[in-house]
């Protein structure tokens, strides 16, 4: 199991996000440029809503060819900074019984036995990723984020900004990464995560 650790921030305006997208730099962070991707995340519980009930989210997310199934544990958040397990394999389907063998297959079976599993909502990012860099060491990945969250016929589009841990970070990086962001813009902490925004759409419907 991974242990994530991130924070959330939501964007009031576009411009927000252009002003963020072009920096290169934030006080002794160097922003290294990585490739943008297009995500399909589309997110799978049973008719009982077991893992709604749980506090556990499973989707499969679709960059390009490639897939990836991610089982997300219960959260805990404060100040728009999520801690949480994380279970992935590389998977077209969510059904934990066609995963390979390993944790995050047992951990889906111990959570879902052999129910039927439905899909429940899509949520389509385009992310701008950027590589935080100190003393030549990736500490944290900053995502800049476009999404459109599609749930029971409805529709809603949002902007955020996550500053994602790496093994060589700390928390004190995503303190300092975020204080240095919002000597350019106004972070906005955001305390639900992307499938709880998508459940509370669904509920509406």
């Amino acid at each position: 199991m991974g242990q994530e650790i991130e924070a959330k921030y939501r964007l009031a305006t576009a411009a927000d996000l252009e002003i963020l997208a072009g920096l290169s730099r934030l006080e002794h962070y160097t922003l290294q440029m990585e490739d943008s991707e297009e995500q399909r995340n589309t997110y799978y519980d049973t008719a009982e809503r077991t893992l709604e009930q749980q506090r556990y989210g499973l989707r499969i997310r679709t960059v390009g060819d490639r897939h990836i199934a991610t089982l997300k544990g219960q959260e805990e958040a404060r100040d728009g900074v999520f801690q949480r397990g994380e279970w992935e394999v590389e998977a077209t389907d969510p059904h934990p019984a066609t995963w390979p063998a390993g944790e995050a297959r047992e951990k889906a079976f111990e959570l879902l036995g052999e129910a039927h599993l439905e899909e429940r909502l899509t949520i389509r990012t385009l992310r701008q990723r950027r590589l935080a860099l100190r003393d030549n060491r990736a500490v944290a990945e900053v995502s800049l984020d476009e999404a459109t969250i599609d749930a029971g016929g409805q529709s809603t589009t949002f902007r955020e900004v996550e500053i994602e841990l790496l093994s060589d970070g700390t928390p004190e990086d995503i303190a300092a990464l975020t204080a240095a962001l919002q000597q350019y813009t106004a972070l906005i902490p955001e305390q639900r995560s992307k499938l709880a925004r998508g459940l509370a759409l669904l509920s509406q419907a």
